[in-house]
């Protein structure tokens, strides 16, 4: 919701235009309505600190500190000085929290039924990140233990693949890709140890599929490939020819694969302690 014209404060949404001035190589980093909340766990406190208490048409000059692990590749470590332009304020308008408030959001009598929901999915979701990061303990454990030398274009592939993930984040924030120029060779020389941890762990998690013959099934395959068509509201027979072309059907099977693989090897680990 808009609000009419005053000094941003914390909890406010600044819809900012932004345009880099120093720090960033080659074009500018620009963007014209960029929404920014003031005091946001997901805003760099850099952003918080130099908006808070400017109003709409207010300009400010002001350098952020990126840190090294950032999205975007092109920011990350950086220091950039940004030119920003404060163009509006808008507030979350939330309703009132009640029965009506609960039968309205699904299929609920009222609203300690809500809360009750609510409880049993943080509780699954807490659940379910604890196990994520036995996963990724198992998976660090299994590379330190195993040294072998890994193909470079394999490496070449990941890092690429790590590069149009953080270009994809890059578009998906409103950033014109469109003159960004990479150096490749620094993208390389600062992607590499982790793309061959990586690769290293794809190799030894397909072998261990291999062994205890782990695969994903068509019928795994074809649940993916329906809810993604339900995701982008495509019909499921077009958005699966369009996979097969692409090979995107294969990255699906070999993504359940690993999943299930990583599972299974969480289960032996839990019956081991």
């Amino acid at each position: 919701m808009n609000v009419d014209p005053r000094p941003l404060e914390n909890g406010d949404f600044a819809v900012v235009a932004l345009e880099s001035v120093a720090g960033v190589v080659g074009e500018p980093v620009k963007q014209e309505e960029m929404v920014l909340e003031i005091g946001g766990g997901d805003t760099l406190e850099a952003f918080t600190e130099n908006l808070r208490g400017v109003s709409p048409t207010e300009e400010r000059e002001f350098e952020v500190s990126y840190p090294e692990n950032y999205g975007a590749p092109r920011l990350a470590g950086k220091t950039v000085k940004f030119h920003a332009t404060v163009r509006g304020v808008r507030k979350k308008e939330l309703p009132e929290v009640n029965d009506e408030f609960a039968q309205d959001l699904g299929d609920y009598r009222n609203l300690e039924e809500l809360r009750e929901q609510v409880k049993k999915s943080i509780l699954a979701q807490r659940q379910f990140e604890a196990q994520q990061a036995a996963k990724d303990k198992i998976v660090d454990t299994l590379v330190d233990q195993y040294d072998f030398a890994v193909p470079e274009t394999f490496v070449d592939r990941q890092i690429r693949t790590r590069v149009e993930q953080s270009l994809r984040a890059m578009n998906a924030e409103g950033m014109d890709l469109r003159s960004l120029k990479l150096d490749w060779a620094k993208v390389k020389e600062t992607q590499k140890d982790k793309a061959i941890r990586e690769v290293k762990a794809s190799l030894l998690l397909t072998r261990i599929a291999e062994r205890e013959a782990i695969h994903a099934s068509r019928d795994d395959v074809d649940k993916e490939v329906e809810r993604l068509a339900r995701v982008q509201r495509e019909p499921v027979a077009a958005l699966r020819i369009k996979f097969e072309k692409d090979g995107t059907l294969g990255r699906i099977a070999h993504h359940i694969q690993t999943e299930k693989t990583l599972t299974f090897l969480f289960d032996q680990a839990r019956k081991t302690a």
